[in-house]
């Protein structure tokens, strides 16, 4: 049996001292009675890991385990004593923490065998508001469908991803259209440095370059030509011997039946049937996820209370492990200070931004009665049965929902309140 479960009724004295924003401090006064059994269940937990010599692990007699593993027997009395107390006590006062609660005060120093024991606790608990302004939510609503501009645009794309290269007639000078195929060496402030030197690279000069001052010392020269250039990268000197290779000319496709019959299409217009397609439901996606967006922000703006900080914390710290993990080349756990810092700012506005979200979504859940039920998950079950290809995906599919039934009762309910504030908001 856990000792969360062995504090009875009586054992344990609890006072609330103070309540501010989400945070209750408790006093909470374990009985001797509660000490001395928690002594007494330490004492057989040490026992069951001692060795001493003579005497097969575990098998220490328990006179001699408490006499020489008094201090392990103490400091797990200790641990049991504050566990079962705080579980009683936040029972007592009738608290739902949202986080584990966390021992603020205590005198272990006066901690013994048969001596009650005091301490303070703080409990972090969901906020208490009264959801607001969630109805007539004024709504700027974006265009589902895509333009012609817009299915244009997308097929020159795919033009110019289809593009070749020509190699250029012979006398054509470089321009900054064309693509220069060149050779050359390269030294900084007299020195032959090899990152500055390369062979048959493609140089493209519409582009921006990282070679300082070598496509603008190319303009002008023919295929065969050779030429040295220097310039400067801030206070050094570079210097280039050139030669050119090749000019090549960038060929894009033309637009016709004979391209669209590449692209796997009887004809041009079933192409630009199924691009503009597509186009209409990224556009149809991007006006939802706007949608989502104007009713979060005006949601965040008009209902303001305070949050939980230990979910704030430990949230945002999980954050940014995640994002330090997925988008940067650094060690989460090897970041300085300051870096850590500087993550922590970036990462917090948006983590509480989604605890509010989470929160005003719930409240608004309740007070409208937009609770998923079990009829909502047996129907979203039902939906992604039938596209299962095999028995195989079939079951893979229940346990998924069975293993992740919570968390999908969650997405279900916060699918039933967006759909509400959309068709009580007003659109323009």
């Amino acid at each position: 049996m856990s000792i969360f479960k062995t504090a009875q009724q009586g054992e344990v004295t609890t006072k609330q001292l103070s309540k501010e924003g989400c945070r209750v401090t408790l006093s909470v006064e374990a009985t001797p009675q509660l000490v001395t059994k928690c002594f007494q269940n330490a004492a057989i937990q040490v026992q069951s890991r001692a060795q001493m010599q003579g005497f097969r692990a575990g098998k220490v007699p328990l006179d001699l385990v408490k006499q020489n593993f008094a201090g392990h027997i103490k400091e797990r009395a200790l641990d049991l004593t504050v566990k079962a107390a705080i579980n009683a006590a936040v029972e007592d006062a009738k608290l739902d923490p949202v986080a584990v609660p966390t021992l603020t005060k205590a005198d272990f120093a006066n901690f013994s065998d048969g001596k009650a024991f005091t301490f303070e606790v703080a409990v972090d608990v969901a906020p208490e508001f009264e959801v607001k302004d969630y109805k007539g939510i004024e709504i700027t609503k974006k265009p589902e469908t895509a333009t012609e501009a817009d299915v244009t645009e997308n097929l020159n794309r795919v033009l110019d991803a289809n593009a070749r290269l020509e190699s250029a007639p012979e006398g054509t000078v470089i321009n900054d259209t064309c693509y220069a195929v060149i050779h050359y060496t390269g030294k900084r402030n007299g020195t032959d440095d090899y990152k500055l030197s390369a062979d048959s690279e493609l140089v493209d000069m519409s582009a921006p370059q990282t070679m300082p001052g070598l496509a603008e010392g190319l303009k002008g020269l023919k295929k065969g030509d050779v030429r040295d250039i220097e310039t400067k990268d801030g206070q050094d000197t570079i210097s280039y011997h050139v030669t050119v290779d090749d000019i090549k000319n960038k060929i894009v496709p033309e637009l016709n039946d004979s391209f669209a019959k590449n692209m796997g299409f009887d004809t041009l217009d079933a192409l630009k049937a199924k691009v503009k397609e597509s186009l209409d439901a990224e556009a149809k996606q991007a006006s939802n996820r706007d949608e989502v967006a104007q009713i979060e922000n005006h949601l965040v703006k008009m209902n303001n209370f305070e949050l939980p900080q230990s979910l704030v914390e430990e949230y945002t710290e999980s954050s940014l492990h995640n994002f330090v993990h997925n988008m940067t080349n650094l060690d989460p756990h090897k970041m300085s200070a300051e870096q850590h810092k500087a993550f922590e700012e970036r990462i917090r506005p948006t983590v509480e931004k989604d605890l509010r979200i989470g929160y005003i979504v719930h409240a608004i859940a309740k007070k409208e009665n937009l609770e998923a039920a079990e009829a909502d998950w047996k129907a979203e079950l039902d939906k992604s049965i039938a596209s299962a290809q095999n028995k195989s995906d079939e079951k893979k599919i229940k346990a998924f929902f069975e293993e992740r039934k919570a968390h999908i009762l969650a997405t279900l309910t916060e699918r039933k309140v967006f759909d509400f504030l959309k068709s009580n908001a007003s659109y323009k």
